[in-house]
């Protein structure tokens, strides 16, 4: 049995080399997608954390049983976008309302840190707890854990507040639905023991003064409930 070289015409290779090249360009187009999906790497989203947290625990310095100071609060990689942050510090008790104990809003977008006990960056709300616009530390009425949500929100622009008036939590939040770009949260969990809870009680939120009365008569209201609470 004899082999014979066949001859392959030169625009026939050419023609061959030129298909098997499309072939590669077209498989490796298709390729690199996925191969850059594999090896790209994909980031970090939106996170907050606490420095303050202790294996996912409050500690008491930021209670009402320790110092009560706000705890410190750190968060990374905002959206981009963002114009300004805003902090709620809230809790849901077994009644199933939500509590807040720490209302910020107005943190400059340029701000990543809030220090233990922060002072002077932005502008605090009125928390759940009395009517000092201030970080109100957890004082829960009975022992047991707790859980206490700190939520970042990052935002387009600066929320619509009326003046003059206190901010507190639900409003903010409600200030907060349409200009929010992203939220990142920590949650952190204080327990009271019995005797805690017996020595320190969080104050009653303060009566409304009825809304028919001017200005001058809200000092009198006030003076007329001490009266009630002193019977």
């Amino acid at each position: 049995m004899s082999l014979r070289m066949i001859k392959t015409p030169m625009a026939t290779r050419t023609a061959w080399q030129t298909l098997l090249t499309a072939a590669a360009l077209a498989f490796a187009s298709s390729a690199t997608p996925h191969a850059a999906a594999a090896t790209a790497d994909p980031g970090h989203g939106f996170v907050v954390t606490s420095e303050a947290a202790q294996g996912g625990s409050l500690p008491d310095a930021y209670a009402c049983d320790g110092a009560g100071k706000s705890p410190p609060l750190s968060w990374a990689n905002a959206p981009a976008g963002t114009a300004e942050f805003a902090v709620l510090m809230s809790t849901i008790p077994p009644d199933g309302h939500t509590k807040y104990n720490w209302v910020l809003y107005g943190i400059p977008g340029s701000t990543h840190r809030l220090a233990e006990n922060s002072q002077g960056i932005g502008t605090p709300g009125v928390g759940s707890n009395g009517n000092s616009a201030a970080y109100q530390p957890p004082c829960s009425k009975g022992a047991g854990p707790k859980t206490y949500t700190f939520t970042v929100y990052a935002l387009s622009a600066a929320p619509e507040l009326p003046s003059g008036e206190p901010v507190s939590g639900a409003r903010l939040l409600g200030a907060l639905s349409k200009i929010t770009l992203g939220t990142a949260s920590i949650s952190l969990e204080h327990t009271r023991t019995a005797a805690q809870a017996s020595a320190h009680t969080p104050p009653p939120p303060p009566p409304p003064v009825p809304p028919t009365q001017g200005a001058a008569d809200a000092g009198t209201a006030g003076y007329m409930h001490i009266l009630a609470d002193l019977r």
